[in-house]
């Protein structure tokens, strides 16, 4: 097996040799890599997915992806951002099929993605029924609109960034944040709670 092609970011000693652990696939490298990374992927998934069922089979789905994968880690980016690139993919993919479209993203109260530990019972149930409202709308708009959008917005992602995620040209990024946002903005029409929602999470 090949060394590692340092070409962007630089890594350091200790990555080069943890990236090369995981390429062998030593599971205690491995298991180290994704206890540092799982938080963010977690978060990411759960702001594309909405339910926190969900969220757990899929972080489970995109680490095992990403231990098969591992061999062929070139170090052409940064171990989160491969990871975040494996995540984003299986993602849309869940959100393609049938199974899940049928049985909608919206989780109960106490499954929300995005509870905050800092707030008293009653502000902490309103936060997770916001939630549970923007994701809602979210389900009706296509999954690669749909995952553009909430990278680019509510995750502030720069479109370059977004695109190399999900895989696709700048300017077909681009069009899929315009009519999700399109979307969205003729839903908030008859929805006052979600135009709040989008007016926060734009300017947050």
């Amino acid at each position: 097996m090949g060394s590692v092609v340092n070409l962007h970011p630089v890594f350091s000693a200790h990555e080069l040799e943890q990236i090369e652990a995981c390429r062998r696939g030593d599971r205690y490298a491995l298991q180290a890599v994704f206890v540092a990374h799982s938080p963010y992927i977690e978060r990411l998934l759960g702001r594309i997915v909405g339910s926190r069922l969900e969220v757990e089979d899929l972080l489970q789905t995109t680490f095992m992806a990403a231990i098969a994968a591992f061999p062929r880690f070139r170090g052409e980016a940064q171990v989160r951002t491969w990871l975040a690139r494996i995540a984003v993919r299986t993602a849309q993919e869940r959100l393609r099929s049938a199974a899940v479209r049928r049985r909608g993203s919206l989780p109960d109260l106490e499954e929300s993605p995005d509870p905050h530990p800092a707030l008293d019972g009653d502000a902490n149930l309103e936060l997770q029924r916001r939630v549970r409202r923007l994701h809602e709308h979210l389900e009706a708009i296509a999954p690669k609109k749909r995952v553009a959008f909430v990278l680019h917005v509510f995750e502030g992602m720069p479109i370059d960034e977004v695109a190399a995620l999900s895989g696709a040209s700048v300017t077909a990024t681009k069009s899929r944040v315009f009519w999700a946002r399109r979307e969205l903005l003729r839903r908030a029409r008859r929805d006052p709670l979600l135009r709040e929602l989008v007016a926060e999470e734009e300017q947050s």
